[in-house]
């Protein structure tokens, strides 16, 4: 767990870092097919039509090892991480693509965003559930996010 003076101290280092992303995958990131704009609706997201999903190789890490390192600590992102979403992106990596739940889950993010007014309210809480989670699974954002998504999924298999 991070003491309060180090997590004020990563908190806007984080939302530099994510801001520079969303940026990155906004200018260079592709629109959501239909399928995916129907599911970004599913998920909550108002304004599909701005998310833009960047498929990669490998995730990203912060550059500031400081971050890099609280980041891998908190299994927010790691060498592991398969997707996130933030703002209005999603990065996923391209072994992670034909995964929907996964995807699902992140548009939930997405919605989160927009609901809590944009990348700095959203970083904030959700680094906030973060930091005093014992587990990954623990957090009101990521326990939205995967309740969400696999409810969608869910539903989908009854139906057919």
């Amino acid at each position: 767990m991070i003491d309060q003076q180090t997590f004020e101290h990563l908190v806007p280092l984080a939302y530099q870092w994510v801001k520079a992303q969303e940026e990155f995958v906004l200018t260079h990131g592709t629109s959501l097919n239909p399928q995916h704009m129907a599911d970004a609706r599913l998920a909550g997201v108002r304004d599909c039509e701005r998310i833009r999903v960047l498929v990669v190789d490998r995730m990203p890490l912060p550059e500031s090892g400081e971050l890099a390192e609280a980041a891998r600590r908190a299994r927010i992102i790691t060498e592991d991480t398969r997707c996130v979403g933030f703002g209005h992106t999603v990065i996923m990596r391209a072994d992670a693509w034909g995964d929907r739940e996964l995807l699902l889950h992140n548009l939930v993010h997405v919605a989160q965003c927009e609901r809590s007014g944009g990348l700095d309210p959203w970083i904030r809480k959700y680094l906030g559930d973060r930091q005093t989670a014992a587990m990954f699974t623990i957090g009101t954002l990521e326990d939205e996010a995967r309740r969400t998504a696999r409810e969608i999924c869910s539903m989908e298999a009854v139906a057919n």
